[in-house]
């Protein structure tokens, strides 16, 4: 099977409209469809909570249709795992990351599979994890 760390920026094309929502969507039909695994920090859920108030705030989201998206999220078939900690720092450091990437980048390192973000492939730490980037936004077509 395969699998994939999934980062918070795919899975919230998954129910916000974002110009790579379509690749992102593919993702989530072959997860629900049960052909790939998605693994994800329990980072991850406090990040896509935050989004969804961040998007409240901005008053592009109405808090009932957050609380509806956070919902259909939670029961979303994602594989909860947590990266040695003790290699969360020295990653950031390593590939010039946010902590908060680096936990990802972690996990995906830990996991030898490839990390499904959205950054470009232009970005230092997409270029320094190599064949771990799995960049939706550049195919999208």
């Amino acid at each position: 099977m395969t699998r994939r760390v999934l980062d918070t920026s795919v899975a919230v094309a998954w129910y916000l409209p974002e110009e790579f929502s379509p690749a992102a969507k593919r993702w989530q039909k072959m997860m629900l469809d049960g052909k790939v695994e998605l693994h994800v920090p329990s980072l991850h859920y406090w990040e896509f909570a935050n989004v969804l108030r961040t998007y409240v705030k901005r008053e592009e989201l109405d808090s009932d249709t957050a609380q509806e998206i956070w919902s259909l999220h939670l029961e979303a078939p994602l594989v909860s795992g947590e990266p040695d900690r003790a290699s969360v720092l020295a990653i950031a450091l390593r590939y010039e990351s946010t902590v908060y990437d680096a936990v990802y980048l972690a996990l995906s390192l830990e996991l030898d599979e490839p990390l499904l973000t959205a950054e470009r492939s232009t970005t230092p730490w997409v270029k320094k994890l190599g064949r771990l980037a799995d960049c939706v936004r550049e195919s999208h077509s």
